[in-house]
């Protein structure tokens, strides 16, 4: 109601603007046509259009007006609703900080269940200090990824203008996934040129390869069979891949639409290794997809952006 009673007041003052016009110019000596044709577009000239111009000037006046009100409420809405985004897209990234770091302490503590069942059966001193040894070692590797994790938490947030080195990298992937590619009776193979760099954060990057490369380790440990993991990396068309490739049982077709999904899984796993691999890869601007997967062969397929 506001509105209107705010616009029929400019509207009049248009209309009696052009009235006003209209009387000046017979205040004004001027020749004008009495009879004949020409009257009625003198009439027209002299008493409507002015008249009619007012109102019409009025109209694009209030529309101006009205236009910058839409505008301003627009931008208002916009920067609420970008306030909010960041909130949520904050929340969803100390989610997935905190996700990593559950689940990436998951091996050693698993580690440290079957030490202390194996150290219940034992009776041999030697054996039992042997044993005690790799308690421990896996105790301090627990602690220290959950302390490296945490430092490394920030720069997941912000990884831009950070580089890694990503051949260092997947060595470091093989050196810890090491016990468990020896249980499984596994190989692990490495293609990737030397200096080869991406964007994005060290551990964040490690974090996901390794995730993707445990659950191919995982199938193998199901089916009762070693198997070969192969990560292939190279630069092609302006971006940097890295393939995880594995011949293990595959994934059921039926499964891969919610390979990606919080709390997926196929097997005995939490659902999460996934879900944080693509959320801190996506964090450095790249992307993980499954490429491929049918019985004998799993290919997923990083995307980084080159340093």
């Amino acid at each position: 109601m506001g509105r209107n009673r705010s616009s029929i007041p400019l509207v009049v003052i248009g209309f009696f603007v052009g009235l006003f016009l209209a009387s000046l110019d017979h205040i004004l000596p001027a020749a004008r046509l009495q009879e004949g044709p020409g009257r009625w577009l003198v009439v027209f000239v002299d008493w409507v259009a002015p008249p009619l111009a007012g109102v019409l000037l009025a109209g694009a006046l209030l529309f101006a007006q009205r236009a910058r009100k839409l505008h301003a409420a627009e931008r208002a809405a916009a920067q609420v609703l970008a306030e909010r985004l960041a909130g949520t897209e904050r929340r969803q990234a100390i989610w997935v900080v905190a996700a990593a770091i559950a689940h990436d302490v998951k091996n050693p503590l698993h580690n440290l269940a079957l030490l202390v069942e194996e150290l219940s059966d034992e009776t041999d001193p030697a054996a039992r200090e042997e044993l005690m040894q790799r308690v421990r070692e896996n105790v301090r590797r627990a602690s220290e990824r959950v302390s490296e994790l945490s430092r490394a938490g920030h720069g997941w947030l912000e990884p831009e203008g950070q580089t890694v080195d990503l051949a260092g990298t997947l060595e470091i992937v093989r050196e810890r996934l090491k016990p468990s590619v020896s249980e499984t009776k596994a190989l692990l193979h490495i293609e990737c040129p030397r200096g080869l760099s991406v964007q994005g954060e060290a551990h964040a990057v490690r974090t996901a390869v390794e995730n993707v490369a445990a659950n191919a380790l995982d199938a193998f440990q199901t089916r009762g069979a070693g198997g070969t993991i192969a990560l292939r990396a190279e630069r092609r068309d302006g971006v940097v891949e890295l393939f995880v490739e594995d011949d293990g049982p595959g994934i059921p077709e039926e499964l891969q639409p919610r390979l990606f999904s919080p709390f997926f899984s196929g097997g005995n796993g939490t659902g999460l290794g996934l879900v944080i691999a693509r959320a801190l890869v996506q964090a450095a601007g790249g992307d993980l997809t499954c490429a491929s997967s049918e019985p004998g062969r799993t290919t997923f397929r990083f995307t980084f952006r080159p340093a």
